[in-house]
């Protein structure tokens, strides 16, 4: 049994070992996320208005906008309905997947307890999380990111990579193709409309931007933030 001093030295080695290595992580050269993927060219008129919108090298409707230009209520309402923890967590909401675990294994209602990082980790690696493996490769990429980027980069590369239907991806060039106009300039109503497609892009996204899915799912939303905006 190790004498009490060498113990403590010991554990406060270890910790500043740590703490070196996740400096590291962090402030080690390493390419933006936006470099990651592709993007479209778009061309604008003078006054601002669009004129053409080119698919990017891989067929994809993706326009990289930085977070200071995008609409703040949809960047709140995006965080508030996918990952309110957001800022709270290290990538991973242990609370929420033993959750999701619990209620999946005893035969209820499947529900989602991915992170926006996990959820960006997901695109960004290709990752399949439908088994346990992919689960515990998606979880590791999570923390992986969030060792590596601020909350800053993390959230505006998701903002900039979800689904959006079809071949769509990102509010950038979701506002673009449902309101035309740019990502700075939506309304509430839009902006809330745009905060529930990723969830589930297949019905509530590309084709129609009003079914009947996506405006109960806005509905939703809606009642939320007036409880949390009642002067909006």
């Amino acid at each position: 049994m190790l004498p009490s001093g060498i113990f403590q030295r010991t554990r406060w080695r270890i910790l500043l070992v740590l703490v070196v290595a996740l400096l590291l992580l962090r402030y080690w050269p390493h390419p933006a996320l936006r470099e990651a993927f592709p993007t479209s060219t778009a061309i604008y008129s003078r006054d601002g208005e669009l004129l053409r919108l080119a698919l990017s090298s891989d067929e994809q409707f993706r326009v990289w906008v930085d977070i200071a230009d995008i609409e703040p209520r949809l960047i709140e309402a995006v965080q508030s309905y996918e990952d309110r923890w957001f800022f709270y967590h290290l990538g991973v909401n242990p609370i929420a997947l033993l959750r999701a675990a619990f209620t999946t294994y005893s035969g209820g209602q499947r529900q989602g307890a991915s992170t926006l990082t996990m959820q960006l980790a997901r695109k960004l690696y290709g990752i399949r999380s439908q088994t346990w493996q992919g689960k515990l490769q998606q979880i590791a990429a999570a923390l992986w990111l969030e060792a590596r980027y601020s909350k800053r980069e993390i959230l505006q590369a998701y903002l900039n990579l979800a689904p959006y239907g079809g071949n769509i991806e990102g509010v950038g060039a979701a506002s673009l193709i449902y309101f035309h106009k740019r990502a700075a300039a939506l309304s509430l109503p839009e902006s809330l409309l745009l905060s529930v497609i990723p969830q589930n892009p297949k019905q509530r996204g590309a084709a129609k931007i009003t079914p009947s899915a996506l405006l109960q799912a806005r509905a939703r939303v809606f009642e939320t933030w007036l409880k949390t905006h009642p002067h909006d």
